[in-house]
């Protein structure tokens, strides 16, 4: 039939006609990023921080600049802890290998800078704790176990009892 390529043309135009639509208002309406998302920056809390190092150690492109000093009761304190970002492949090992979890990825998106001398993050002087992490690298809880059903408890009576009738 001659057209059938027109109508069936039209029918998918129509349908997409009365379809809701997807576009997100993004300068008016931050857009709803999932829970998982990786990307943007990094959050540091510095308290838990006990400055292992696995973080620096763990990442495949050396982004982690990190400094120690030890304090007067020999215990170890960062005071640098520099993100490079322009190199980050945001694959989040640095988040997985901290052992007290203080390290995190934000769900800020927006990263652009002018001057490629902004790009660095340093985490000990921007403390961006109080914007929305992702659950990537996250711990779930562990499962409680079930309780086992309890028996009841048969008395000796009544075992020597059923051994006697037999």
């Amino acid at each position: 039939m001659f057209g059938k390529g027109i109508l069936k043309g039209l029918g998918v135009t129509a349908k997409e006609a009365v379809s809701p639509r997807l576009t997100e208002k993004y300068p008016e309406e931050k857009p709803q990023l999932p829970e998982r998302w990786r990307g943007g920056t990094f959050a540091l809390d510095k308290e838990a921080c006990i400055s292992c190092g696995l973080c620096a150690m763990s990442c495949p492109n050396k982004v982690i600049r990190q400094k120690f000093e030890k304090d007067e009761n020999n215990k170890k304190i960062c005071t640098e802890f520099v993100m490079e970002r322009q190199y980050c492949l945001f694959c989040g090992l640095c988040v997985e290998a901290c052992p007290k979890g203080c390290l995190h990825l934000t769900q800020e998106f927006e990263t652009a800078v002018y001057a490629s001398a902004d790009v660095p993050q340093d985490l000990l002087a921007d403390n961006n704790m109080e914007q929305p992490l992702s659950k990537y690298g996250a711990k779930p809880p562990l499962p409680k176990p079930a309780p086992k059903p309890v028996a009841p408890a048969s008395t000796s009576a009544e075992s020597q009892a059923k051994g006697g009738e037999a």
